[in-house]
């Protein structure tokens, strides 16, 4: 990230309310501001999966350090995670419901 990407980081979350999402360039990355706390200023990146450049989730995965990125790609490249998705998805996935005949 250049010096001007940085300025007009900072220029964007300074501007925005509380809570409020700024896009970014990356598809599904977005820089949200909290509340401001004992004179305090705390910023989270959210991980959001998106479609047509709108969030696909309520909420994402909030992260506020290069620690709990590094956390989360752990467990991402975790196999057995690959297991469990698989097995979640083949028996829960969106499958009408059966009427029941009463």
């Amino acid at each position: 990230m250049n010096k001007q990407q940085r300025q007009n980081l900072v220029k964007a979350v300074e501007q925005a309310a509380p809570w409020e999402k700024i896009s970014t360039s990356l598809d599904g990355v977005y820089i949200v501001k909290t509340p401001t706390h004992n004179n305090c200023q705390t910023v989270f990146i959210e991980l959001n999966p998106s479609l047509n450049g709108q969030p696909t989730k309520r909420r994402g995965i909030y992260l506020k350090s290069s620690d709990e990125l590094n956390k989360i790609r752990k467990i991402c490249e975790n196999e057995k995670l690959d297991e469990l998705m698989n097995v979640i998805t083949q028996y829960y996935s969106k499958k009408e419901m059966p009427i029941i005949e009463i």
